[in-house]
C-alpha cells in the first residue's frame, strides 16, 4: 500500500525503527528504494523520502510532516498513532497506514506472560535459584503465588488485541469482563465476556487488570491511585499489567500504590517515556518488565 500510494516511479521508502527482512524484501519487489536512517537526523532523511515506516520508537510531528516536501505515505509497523500527528498529516492529505492485526498475536501472548510472571514470580524465582536460594524461595512462593483460574480479569479496551487475550484468558478459566466507550454488553455477551460500563466498575470488580486501549486525551493518565483503590481485597492480590501504552497509567502513582500495598504486582511492556533507562519503579518489590517488544 506505502509504495503503491508514492507517485514516484522509484518511491524512495524510509524506514526508521527496522523491519523484518520479509517486509523490505516486498517493499524492494514493489519498486522502492529502502533507506535507514545512519548517521541523518530525522528531518534530513524526510526531506527527500516519498514515504515513511515507523514504530513507536519515532515520533513524528507536525514540523517534521510540513518540513517533508516529497511525503506521500506514512506507515505505522503496528497499529498506535499516537506518535504521528494525524492533523498534520491530513492537512497536507498524506494517507495513514497501519498493519492492523499483525502484532495481535504476538502482544496477547506477551500478555500472559506478563500475567504468569504476576501470579507465579517467575523472575523472582529465576533469580533464587541462580543464587542458591532454592528451598527458601520454594517454600515463601507457596505463600504468595497463585493461579489465574478463577480469578478476575478486566480488560481496559477491546479491540482485536485484548479480544484476542480474552480468548486466552478465558482458556485458562478467567472471569473476564471488558470496558471500552464503543462496546455495550450486547456485543460483549456475544463475544464471551461481561460488560463493564464504566473503568470505574471494570477495576472494582477485577483482581487482574490489563491496559490494552489507545493513548488518547481520554485515556491520558486513566490509571492510577483512584482506580486502583477500587479493586477487591482478595487473596490472590491486585495486579496489573500494561500493554497499550505507558502514558495510560501514571507511573509516580504506581509507584506509590507498591510502596504502599494497595498493588500487589505491576507488570509493563511500555513506559510514558522511552526508551526508559531510569525509573523509580526499576527494583521494586512486585514490578516487572520488558523493553516495549509487544
Amino acid at each position: 500500500v506505502l509504495a503503491a500510494a508514492c507517485s514516484a516511479l522509484t518511491p524512495t521508502v524510509l524506514v526508521t525503527d527496522g523491519l523484518a527482512p520479509c517486509g523490505l524484501e516486498r517493499l524492494a519487489e514493489r519498486g522502492a528504494k529502502i533507506e535507514e536512517l545512519n548517521d541523518r537526523s530525522l528531518q534530513e532523511a524526510l526531506s527527500s523520502a516519498d514515504g515513511v515506516i515507523v514504530r513507536s520508537a519515532t515520533t513524528l510531528t507536525a514540523a517534521l510532516i510540513e518540513q517533508a516536501p516529497s511525503l506521500r505515505c506514512i506507515g505505522r509497523a503496528g497499529v498506535g498513532l499516537d506518535n504521528i500527528d494525524l492533523d498534520a498529516a491530513a492537512k497536507r492529505k498524506i494517507p495513514v497506514v497501519t498493519s492492523a492485526g499483525a502484532s495481535t498475536r504476538a502482544v496477547s501472548e506477551l500478555c500472559m506472560a506478563h500475567l504468569l510472571q504476576c501470579a507465579r514470580g517467575l523472575i523472582q524465582a529465576d533469580k533464587a535459584v541462580a543464587n542458591g536460594a532454592f528451598k527458601a524461595f520454594k517454600g515463601s512462593a507457596a505463600s504468595s503465588a497463585h493461579e489465574l483460574g478463577g480469578k478476575k480479569l478486566g480488560l481496559l479496551g477491546f479491540g482485536r488485541i485484548a479480544r484476542e487475550i480474552a480468548w486466552l484468558c478465558v482458556a485458562f478459566g478467567m472471569d473476564v469482563a471488558a470496558h471500552s466507550p464503543s462496546l455495550d454488553a450486547d456485543e460483549a455477551y456475544e463475544s464471551g465476556v461481561l460488560f463493564a460500563d464504566s473503568p470505574q466498575s471494570l477495576f472494582a470488580r477485577s483482581t487482574h487488570v490489563v491496559l490494552s486501549c489507545p493513548l488518547n486525551e481520554g485515556t491520558r493518565n486513566l490509571v492510577g491511585r483512584d482506580l486502583i483503590d477500587l479493586m477487591p481485597s482478595e487473596e490472590c492480590g491486585r495486579h496489573l499489567v500494561n500493554v497499550a501504552r505507558g502514558g495510560i497509567a501514571v507511573e509516580s502513582e504506581i509507584v506509590e500504590c507498591l510502596n504502599e500495598g494497595l498493588l500487589t504486582s505491576y507488570a509493563t511492556d511500555v513506559f510514558a517515556e522511552e526508551p526508559c533507562v531510569d525509573s523509580p519503579l526499576f527494583g521494586m518489590e512486585g514490578f516487572s518488565a520488558t523493553p516495549h517488544i509487544g
